[in-house]
């Protein structure tokens, strides 16, 4: 009897964790717990904190919060974004280099923003050339530069007796009032001398030198042939007078054209 009494209660064990099992079994599954959201960050203008992530989301359609940034940092954006737009309005409105040019017998009057300039021609000018410029009429004559108290100038030093032929450009319609000759003449025997010329051979004006002296000196006239500038028929010239013989106590040194304009 007592043995009954003991298989029954073992059988009612068992069945109970049967039942257990079948019941645990049987019952749906239990859903995961939420995640738990992510720490809420507060950021400081004095003492900047980490952020958390931004998702490839805010990316991609390029909203991100300016307030995550530091309040320093978009100052200084500011303040760099306003000298940008400074800097640029500054060189739009700086001036542009002077392009333009005058004539001769003219002079620069306005300048332009864009570099362009405004031209007033002069009532009276000069106009000077240089005998370190000139070019001797024979080829193969020979000469040299020197330098005196007073000017520097160039000398014959071989060949037959030679002319410096110098271009000059004068003012188109210009009416020449003088020509000048500057000069070293330190020769008892030979005398010098310049002249104005048109390129149809016209003789315009002369001077010529007297006489020796140690010394830079200057000789004028204002008797002028065919005294209007014709740029449009004609070139023009200046011719100055050297010697082998003489050399360097006979020395070209500069000439001068005046005019005014009608």
């Amino acid at each position: 009897m007592g043995r009954k009494l003991a298989l029954i209660a073992s059988w009612a064990v068992l069945a109970g964790g049967g039942a257990a099992v079948g019941a645990f079994f049987a019952s749906p599954p239990r859903a995961p717990p939420p995640p738990k959201p992510a720490p809420t960050v507060e950021l400081s203008p004095d003492r900047p904190t980490a952020a958390t992530p931004i998702d490839a989301g805010r990316i991609e359609t390029g909203r991100l919060a300016l307030e995550r940034m530091p309040v320093s940092v978009t100052e200084t954006l500011e303040t760099h974004s306003t000298e940008i737009v400074r800097t640029q309005e500054l060189l739009a409105q700086k001036q542009a280099r002077i392009t333009g040019t005058c004539a001769p017998g003219s002079a620069i009057r306005l300048v332009g923003a864009d570099g362009s300039v405004v031209c007033q021609r002069l009532p009276r000018g000069a106009i000077s050339v240089s005998a370190l410029a000139g070019s001797t009429r024979v080829s193969g004559t020979g000469t040299a530069q020197a330098s005196v108290p007073g000017g520097v100038g160039r000398y014959q030093t071989s060949g037959d007796d030679d002319f410096l032929v110098i271009p000059v450009a004068l003012p188109d319609g210009a009416m020449v009032t003088s020509f000048s000759y500057t000069y070293w003449d330190d020769d008892e025997e030979v005398d010098g001398g310049a002249y104005l010329y048109r390129s149809d051979d016209t003789m315009m004006a002369k001077v010529a030198t007297s006489g020796a002296k140690p010394e830079v000196r200057a000789v004028s006239t204002d008797q002028i042939e065919v005294r209007k500038i014709d740029n449009g028929g004609f070139a023009y010239m200046v011719f100055m007078q050297m010697s082998s013989k003489a050399g360097q106590n006979l020395m070209p040194i500069a000439a001068s054209i005046g005019y005014r304009l009608p």
